[in-house]
């Protein structure tokens, strides 16, 4: 559906507007982004856009989140959604507190770089758009595109200038620009993203690079099965005696299939309270130590001298 077709169902219903819609159109039947994640709806005037352009690349489907409240909008998504013939390319998510929370579950799903392009339109705080980045960074294809909407604004200048959350909030907060922040800090920072651009109140950035792909994600499984097997080893003394005798057996049991890193670790003792580095001994083992274990009771000198006293 052309942007001309949504605008003439949904008139000037805010937020975003027609030469926008139309950047956005273009921005994705021409890159042929197929699988578009949106954070922040309002109505679901931007959301139909997206979804117009994706009906006309002929396949894809968009996921767009925002909070609870926006359930109550007059009109709210559904409406929008329905007047424009789109609601079957759309995946509707409210949360009661952050679009993050919503993040945090596609990465439960193993919906790492999965994602074509993300709009981001909500939150305006570093807090907000600066996590939501990071998650979005593991959630996009390489080739993908981020873009962040309002890198401008600020919430001193905003309408909600005098609403009392806005008050409370240090004076920096409510004067610098948040997610232009996000963008130089975080974003136009990444070495694993380019291609950057801004137009007016958008930033857009493309990743470059496969770093959450599966195999890179579990590079380090043998290394998180060890730091399993050292945390019950500090309260279990069968486990730890096991584990220093039989270090292999004991690793391979934990992880449920054997590993020839689990072949090469050796684990020894420690006067250490916290953890220290591994060691490669002569023969090329890893050699961890394990800190003291809980059930020994470390005695300063001063406790010491009052036990020699009494």
């Amino acid at each position: 559906m052309i942007p001309d077709e949504v605008f003439a169902r949904l008139g000037t219903l805010p937020y975003m507007r027609l030469d926008q819609g139309r950047m956005f159109y273009d921005f994705i039947v021409a890159n042929r982004l197929h699988i578009g994640l949106e954070l922040g709806f309002f109505h679901g005037v931007s959301t139909a856009y997206l979804a117009g352009a994706l009906q006309d690349l002929g396949s894809g489907n968009l996921i767009t989140i925002d909070l609870t409240k926006a359930k109550e909008r007059e009109p709210n998504i559904e409406w929008v959604l329905e007047v424009t013939g789109l609601s079957h390319l759309v995946q509707v998510f409210y949360e009661p507190k952050s679009f993050n929370w919503r993040l945090m579950k596609l990465l439960e799903e193993d919906r790492y770089e999965s994602f074509d392009f993300c709009y981001i339109d909500g939150g305006h705080t570093w807090y907000d758009t600066g996590f939501a980045f990071c998650l979005v960074e593991r959630l996009l294809k390489p080739g993908g595109w981020v873009v962040f909407d309002d890198l401008h604004h600020t919430y001193r200048g905003s309408n909600n200038s005098e609403k009392p959350y806005v008050k409370r909030m240090p004076e920096e907060e409510q004067t610098v620009p948040q997610v232009e922040r996000v963008f130089e800090l975080l974003v136009e920072s990444n070495p694993y993203f380019g291609l950057f651009r801004r137009m007016g109140r958008f930033g857009l950035a493309q990743k470059q690079l496969p770093v959450w792909s599966h195999e890179q994600r579990t590079m380090h499984n043998e290394e998180v099965i060890v730091s399993r097997a050292i945390e019950r080893a500090r309260s279990d003394p069968e486990y730890r005696h096991d584990l220093i005798q039989s270090p292999s057996t004991v690793l391979t049991a934990l992880a449920g299939k054997s590993s020839r890193f689990f072949q090469n670790v050796r684990f020894v003792e420690s006067d250490h309270l916290a953890p220290t580095s591994a060691l490669v001994d002569k023969s090329g083992a890893t050699v961890i130590p394990l800190e003291r274990p809980s059930w020994e009771q470390f005695v300063t000198e001063i406790e010491l001298q009052k036990m020699l006293d009494n």
